[in-house]
């Protein structure tokens, strides 16, 4: 028997795909989807936001020059500004380019690209309960049932309490401003600039995407266990802008708040024979830095290539490399959590001592175990020792 919700349920809909979650793990599957011969399935997308507001900005580093999000781009740039401890430079990226996408722009290119397909169709319903059936993932919302061969779920919350696990947030506010007189410089954002106060436990850091010489976004972030107080976000913000911009006069345009879980906590991403965890529930989010925007398209491109070759998602391969670099993820958090070293003077040693593009292709977890190696010895060895002894100990 199903489980039945208070509210009245209407009659059980059944689709090929189900979607639960419209949001960048859940379009960006949806999208890939439709690029394949997997257009031709029945697709539901249940979300209950509609996604029409610029909540959030995605800042990443890409190779690929032909990517499908290319045209939306806000802004790209070959170099970035980078600010630490007695060290600032202008950073060349090599083959990378450093990408401004807002979050509104990309919901409205991938939901013009899906309108275009009959077969795949958006609800807008809370989800109540998903739950794995002999029959197929089933799903219970405030006013519909509805059956899949497969689940692709989003929405799963993790844990982030378990004693056995790193836990931390990223957790930031951004501020859209106008200035009455040109201070940015339009060909270079800064990427981190670490001079503002680090307190507590963690890291802090700014960034700048300068959109015009009058205009650009300013985002604090915060890597701790802990959120702040929204009078603290707003104080470093104006501190920031006016002690290191220099401006003194300003409009606040638009303001964004997020909040990332960076957390080794296990994410398998089979829930069951019929239910696939995606996006922050699937481990989509790097663990060691929040980030989520290029492996959310990594992860979602390969889960398509396996529908369409063998019919069902798979479950990648644990070898040694990737449990080394989980590793090295879990050590960081660790360090960070522990305060074993300045996060500041971690990532200005990260950033200083090695080339930027071997750095990125590292963040990426596309670097051999040499190379990883090389710049593992770039930052406090008696800190990172301790903190891999003690992350190794936490998974025992």
């Amino acid at each position: 028997m199903y489980y039945r919700s208070k509210v009245t349920i209407n009659k059980l809909q059944r689709y090929d795909y189900i979607i639960a979650g419209g949001g960048l793990s859940g379009l960006s599957l949806a999208y890939y989807m439709n690029q394949t011969v997997l257009r031709e399935k029945s697709i539901l997308i249940i979300d209950q936001d509609t996604k029409t507001k610029n909540d959030r900005t995605w800042c990443f580093w890409e190779k690929d020059n032909d990517s499908p999000f290319d045209k939306i781009l806000l802004k790209q740039w070959d170099k970035v500004y980078f600010h630490g401890t007695n060290f600032s430079s202008e950073l060349d990226l090599g083959e990378y380019r450093y990408k401004w996408l807002r979050g509104i722009d990309f919901y409205n290119f991938v939901k013009a690209d899906l309108l275009t397909n009959p077969n795949i169709k958006f609800v807008q319903e809370r989800i109540e309960r998903i739950k794995d059936t002999p029959a197929g993932g089933f799903i219970i919302t405030t006013e519909n049932q509805y059956l899949g061969e497969y689940v692709f779920d989003s929405t799963k919350p993790l844990r982030l309490d378990l004693s056995n696990a790193h836990n931390m947030l990223q957790h930031f506010k951004g501020w859209e401003i106008v200035t009455d007189s040109p201070v940015f410089d339009v060909e270079c954002p800064t990427m981190m600039d670490y001079r503002v106060e680090q307190r507590g436990v963690g890291v802090r850091f700014m960034y700048v995407l300068p959109q015009s010489a009058t205009r650009a976004m300013i985002e604090y972030t915060v890597f701790s266990d802990k959120l702040l107080s929204p009078d603290e976000y707003d104080f470093e913000l104006n501190d920031y802008i006016r002690q290191f911009l220099k401006i003194d006069k300003f409009s606040i345009e638009h303001e964004e708040f997020g909040v990332i879980p960076m957390t080794d906590e296990s994410t398998p991403p089979k829930a069951g024979n019929h239910i696939v965890r995606i996006g922050t529930s699937g481990g989509y989010v790097k663990a060691s830095t929040g980030y989520a925007f290029q492996r959310t398209q990594r992860f979602t491109r390969a889960l398509v290539k396996d529908l369409v070759t063998v019919g069902k998602p798979q479950t990648p391969p644990q070898t040694w490399m990737k449990r080394f670099k989980g590793l090295l993820d879990s050590t960081l958090l660790n360090v960070l959590l522990k305060n074993r070293a300045s996060g500041k003077a971690v990532f200005t040693a990260l950033y200083q001592k090695n080339p930027t593009p071997l750095l990125f292709a590292f963040l990426d977890e596309d670097t051999t175990l040499p190379q990883d190696l090389r710049i593992m010895s770039s930052v406090p060895i008696g800190a990172f020792i301790k903190g891999m002894i003690s992350a190794i100990w936490k998974r025992i």
